[in-house]
């Protein structure tokens, strides 16, 4: 095999130590073992800074049997190491015709031929490695100031003291923990569902309250029920067709469209086409004409259909949101929507995640 591999040059300003400092820092995504590293970092002791300047030849002929006196391993051990480095594109291996390690260097120091281990792969892909680790620090520390995001709506909402409110975040994120929150999809949608709750059963931004005349004896209210219902007086649940539609599992998609065609709603069709198609769609799952039209008016045609929506396309679902019985499911959670738009509102925003190939947190 040829012994002449050269390489393109470390980037600027990284110094070879640097790179298995990165190498470390991305074990996990590269599959690299403690072993590896130890072994890499013996090859650099072998080598000159000079052999990683551009165009020159990085490489180490020092025997399988010498490596493995140097770290205390075993031959099979190494050879194992070597095998699964260059499986991964950080070094090839290169030796005469009988499998003998060789290398030369000329009177200035630069080699000139090697046959064993030839770091050419890892140093063509510190750029590449350096870019990756930038990109996971900048991603670190994003993840970590959305789970500081995330901890204040959780004391927020705690602080409301609305057992409701704290009911229907549990809905969207049982354990309340976002240290164990490790995806960036995940943290955004628990986010987006969090802010919902909040921002419903928060009081009206700029809200007043009346003060009593100095002589006043009328006792403040302090009824529980009264505050919640006061809390529950926000923004309700919004959404456009288009979303319905992007939303809206195949099956309601194809039913909504039959719809709008005989209605001649060409571009988008309307609320009351889509209440229609949804009833219709209702009425396939299993849910009763007289169970659709008590939802509706108890919530709306908007929550009735959201509430048919989120049902239906969770039963093709798999794992925490993944429902058996979309009619069941579709009177359970018109129930929860009759106490507010919380639950709903934290169900349509993982929905929206998943839906656009953001990882759920559904298992």
């Amino acid at each position: 095999m040829s012994t002449t591999l050269t390489h393109s040059g470390l980037p600027a300003g990284l110094k070879p130590f640097e790179l298995l400092d990165i190498l470390a820092k991305l074990r996990t995504d590269l599959g690299l073992r403690d072993e590896d590293l130890t072994y890499l970092r013996s090859l650099f002791r072998l080598s000159r800074a000079e052999d990683f300047l551009p165009g020159r030849i990085c490489a180490v002929w020092e025997r399988v049997a010498g490596l493995a006196d140097r770290m205390n391993f075993h031959i099979r051990r190494v050879t194992r190491i070597e095998t699964r480095l260059e499986q991964r594109g950080l070094i090839l291996r290169t030796s005469a015709a009988n499998g003998r390690r060789f290398g030369r260097r000329s009177d200035d120091g630069r080699i000139v031929s090697a046959g064993g281990v030839n770091l050419a792969p890892l140093i063509n892909r510190a750029a590449e490695l350096l870019a990756r680790i930038r990109q996971t620090s900048v991603a670190a520390q994003r993840l970590k100031e959305d789970r500081n995001q995330l901890n204040d709506l959780i004391r927020q909402i705690r602080g409301l003291d609305i057992p409701e409110a704290l009911s229907a975040a549990r809905e969207a994120f049982p354990r309340l923990r976002p240290s164990e929150v490790r995806d960036a999809g995940r943290m955004n949608a628990l986010i987006d569902a969090l802010e919902s709750i909040l921002t419903e059963f928060s009081r009206v931004p700029g809200q007043t309250v009346e003060a009593a005349s100095p002589d006043s004896s009328v006792r403040p209210n302090t009824d529980q029920k009264e505050k919640i219902e006061t809390c529950r007086r926000q923004a309700s649940v919004r959404i456009t067709p288009a979303q319905v539609l992007t939303l809206a599992n195949e099956d309601l998609r194809e039913i909504i469209s039959i719809y709008a065609e005989a209605a001649g709603e060409t571009y988008l069709p309307s609320l009351p086409t889509i209440s229609l198609a949804a009833r219709e769609r209702a009425q396939m799952l299993g849910i009763s004409c007289m169970e659709w039209d008590v939802a509706r008016d108890q919530l709306g045609e908007l929550r009735t259909v959201l509430c048919l929506l989120i049902a239906d396309r969770n039963s093709v679902r798999m794992g925490r949101f993944a429902v058996r019985n979309p009619a069941a499911a579709f009177i359970g959670l018109a129930r929860k929507t009759t106490r507010g738009d919380a639950v709903i509102a934290a169900l349509i925003a993982e929905l929206r995640n998943f839906t656009v190939g953001v990882p759920s947190h559904d298992r």
